[in-house]
């Protein structure tokens, strides 16, 4: 089986690219033939969703690796979800069609049934057309199906979860040692987009504060070119520290140190965090909200879900938390063992090599 990956890769460093790159890497050590279209627009991330950006205009480039898809059996596409994002990989689709390849279309995030809703109608007659040449078509979980309903058949919708990178895992013995339940140790790891719920974070923690509630926050994660002022104001909050951008070690340390993950989303595009999973496999309590796929990795039996853009249901619950240090304690044990279990590299490259011999 040769296969043909069409999509982002490192560098940036984000879900998607993630993704595909440990996908390569996995079907590689397997001993597929593996080759890749490398469509990533440039080393920033911006919040403005399905914004135009010059850097778009490079994507074009992609289009002289047309003649790979001779060489496959397989194109593999994670697809953007705006208009744009749809038809920047049709020629390389409807090529793959007209050489009777076998087409596959991974949405990783949960924005593509809205934004096709509110296209034009010519738009929506384009972007149908380009989705319903792909063969099969994977969602991140059950409750994000309906983003392919319409465009293919539901015998040829399938469901993948994500993973925790195999690099950042350690044993479970060693987690235990460096975690601390004598009070909140709260961290967020994400890009600090508004609409992933930082500022409501920092409104909250701001009250812990002010009610004397012990706790140490740490923020990690790129900041987009419109939330400089976010600096300014995390340097002036007691008891936090932002880290910037972390990586391996780094990240790993800040995975043990904490014991309550922090992500309050309700950004448009999301689809299923990683840094969820990543932040049960290390043994934490989760905070959320019931927002795209987060429902189908996460319960109350992993955490505790906010109220969207609310500030006080954050601090609310952290506040509950801070009451039930116990409670924290046992249940990051139970969600380091459901994940380490269910969320692996291995599990998820042979969840994928299994679709594609389903299609």
């Amino acid at each position: 089986m040769r296969i043909l990956i069409l999509g982002p890769f490192p560098p940036p460093l984000f879900g998607v690219s993630l993704s595909n790159f440990v996908l390569r890497n996995g079907l590689v050590k397997k001993g597929y033939s593996v080759t890749i279209v490398n469509t990533a627009g440039g080393e920033k991330i911006d919040a403005e969703v399905g914004a135009w950006d010059i850097r778009k205009l490079s994507f074009i480039k992609s289009y002289f690796s047309l003649y790979k898809v001779f060489a496959a059996d397989i194109v593999y596409c994670t697809t953007g979800q705006t208009f744009f994002g749809i038809i920047k990989y049709a020629p390389f689709i409807l090529l793959s069609r007209l050489l009777s390849k076998k087409t596959i279309v991974h949405v990783k995030g949960g924005f593509l049934k809205r934004s096709y809703q509110e296209m034009s109608p010519s738009k929506k007659r384009i972007s149908k057309f380009v989705l319903s040449k792909y063969n099969g078509g994977i969602v991140l979980s059950k409750s994000l199906r309906n983003l392919l309903e319409g465009f293919l058949p539901d015998d040829k919708i399938f469901i993948q979860h994500n993973f925790i990178q195999d690099s950042l895992i350690i044993p479970q013995n060693e987690i235990l040692k460096q975690k601390q339940h004598d009070k909140l140790r709260i961290f967020y790891l994400s890009n600090l987009m508004k609409e992933k719920g930082i500022v409501e974070l920092l409104d909250a923690l701001e009250t812990l504060n002010k009610k004397n509630i012990r706790f140490e926050a740490k923020i990690a994660g790129h900041i987009p070119k419109d939330g400089q002022d976010l600096v300014e104001r995390m340097d002036k909050i007691e008891n936090l520290q932002y880290l910037g951008v972390v990586q391996k070690e780094a990240k790993i340390k800040l995975l043990s140190w904490g014991n309550v993950f922090c992500l309050p989303t309700y950004y448009t595009m999301e689809g299923q965090p990683i840094s969820i999973i990543e932040a049960m496999g290390f043994g934490n309590v989760i905070l959320t909200t019931k927002h795209a796929g987060i429902p189908d990795i996460c319960s109350e039996k992993n955490g505790v879900f906010v109220t969207k853009r609310d500030a006080s249901s954050v601090f609310n619950q952290l506040e509950h938390l801070s009451n039930n240090l116990s409670w924290v304690k046992e249940t990051g044990a139970f969600n380091m063992q459901q994940a380490q279990e269910l969320y692996t590299e291995e599990a998820f490259v042979l969840g994928i090599l299994k679709i594609f011999e389903d299609v």
